[in-house]
């Protein structure tokens, strides 16, 4: 007869295999740069003060490669599954902004998603997604005061926080 501590040691373990698998990120993403994002980068976000993982924000914000809005608020971005089912889903379920680009987002306002992934996807691949920022939002954030941060979170509960510059 088993333990209640094996069984449950065994379903813990279960469990954090399982975490450890289910990856997804979007790019350009927060603290990348020069190389393309791998399994390792990928962050998982926790709360308004914990919403880019635990990436520095000053450290990466100018640093970073940032994803330029369109004049309509419009941002293309890539999302990069490492692992097929809804463990590597590549849907987003939140798409939030932080317009001081502080990472403080209890006041962040939703992005809309235009082109969102797949939420179940069979293969490990890359595919296009399109936000829109909120109307009238002026991104304030960085040296040059024209940076906002967005963090996605996909419905595999990961995700991370990429930068996104308005033009003028």
């Amino acid at each position: 007869m088993f333990s209640k501590s094996l069984i449950s040691s065994v379903v813990l373990c279960l469990g954090l295999v399982l975490q450890a698998s289910a990856h997804a990120i979007i790019t350009p993403a927060l603290g990348i740069v020069g190389r393309d994002a791998i399994r390792a980068d990928v962050q998982r976000p926790a709360g308004p003060t914990a919403e880019c993982g635990t990436m520095s924000i000053p450290d990466n914000l100018d640093t970073s490669t940032a994803a330029i809005a369109d004049p309509n608020g419009i941002v293309n971005l890539t999302i990069t599954n490492f692992n097929s089912d809804v463990d590597g889903s590549r849907m987003i379920v939140e798409a939030i902004v932080d317009n001081m680009a502080t990472g403080n987002f209890d006041q962040a306002q939703a992005a809309t998603m235009l082109v969102n992934g797949e939420f179940n996807p069979t293969d490990v691949t890359s595919q296009p997604l399109s936000i829109q920022l909120p109307a009238g939002i002026q991104c304030a954030g960085g040296a040059a005061a024209n940076k906002c941060l967005v963090s996605f979170i996909t419905a595999g509960d990961f995700g991370n926080c990429v930068v996104v510059e308005q033009s003028a």
